[in-house]
């Protein structure tokens, strides 16, 4: 039996590292890559293995962020300038398109905040994200918003989608959040009133 050229044991199973162009046990391929292993981008476990722990620090980070009243940033006009026409147009294009749920939203919210934070090699965008991310770029130099002021926009954009996703009403209650927003109807209309 073969042993790993990292830890010197014997590998019961193994895999090809790119990064050093060898077969490596699964153990030190799994516990040591983007660590003792300088792993590349064109390995797909390691951007796989990023792409899940991005996501997993996004999610705690929007768990964390805009808990209080007076930590929100949708009170600063010159952040609505971004906001406001960014989710018309969402709401616009996407309302009536049934494939387009809170958790494509949230993703591609993701995907572009990582992609203004320099991560872009990693990920890939379709073509709706391509436009999404287009139109968002495009207000924000319309509005000469600032990088840092994007990237909190995107992660107070995914606190709303967080915080609204799931539950009785199913996984399109951000759009929905939208069409009460913006025309006063629909389930979260509905449900306002009969709370009154």
């Amino acid at each position: 039996m073969a042993k790993c050229p990292i830890c010197n044991k014997k590998m019961k199973f193994s895999r090809k590292c790119t990064a050093v162009d060898q077969v490596i046990c699964t153990k030190c391929f799994g516990s040591k890559k983007g660590l003792e292993i300088q792993c590349t981008d064109d390995c797909k476990f390691f951007i796989e293995n990023k792409i899940k722990a991005n996501k997993s620090n996004m999610v705690k980070l929007v768990k964390k962020s805009f808990n209080k009243e007076s930590e929100d940033i949708y009170k600063d006009a010159r952040i609505l300038g971004l906001v406001m026409p960014f989710e018309q147009f969402i709401f616009g294009k996407y309302y009536n398109d049934i494939n387009f749920n809170d958790d494509f939203i949230f993703d591609c919210y993701m995907k572009m905040f990582y992609l203004i934070d320099g991560q872009e090699s990693i990920y890939t965008f379709n073509e709706v994200e391509t436009e999404i991310f287009d139109e968002f770029s495009r207000i924000a130099k319309e509005t000469e918003m600032p990088i840092e002021s994007q990237k909190l926009i995107l992660v107070r954009m995914m606190k709303s989608v967080d915080s609204v996703t799931g539950g009785n009403f199913g996984n399109r209650m951000y759009l929905e959040l939208l069409r009460n927003h913006f025309n006063e109807t629909g389930i979260v209309a509905d449900v306002m009133k009969g709370m009154l």
